[in-house]
């Protein structure tokens, strides 16, 4: 697996598991983060690069601040 896949699939993983915890649903936090629900399955399966923009939105969703996300996948 290239480091690129390797680092989406991390992502998707860690925000998978947030989101878990918090929604109900994909579609729920889908519409939280005003992205379609298959955008977010496609970024929490590793399939999917997000834009900035986008990964405000899913932060903001887990009320969680971007540098920790990345701090989290980092290691």
């Amino acid at each position: 697996m290239s480091k690129e896949k390797d680092i989406l699939v991390k992502i998707g993983n860690y925000i998978g598991k947030k989101a878990a915890l918090k929604f109900k649903s994909n579609v729920e936090f889908a519409n939280v983060c005003d992205i379609n629900e298959t955008s977010i399955r496609r970024i929490l399966q590793g399939k999917q690069n997000m834009s900035i923009k986008v990964l405000k939105r899913v932060c903001e969703a887990l009320d969680m601040k971007m540098s920790d996300l990345l701090k989290e996948i980092d290691n």
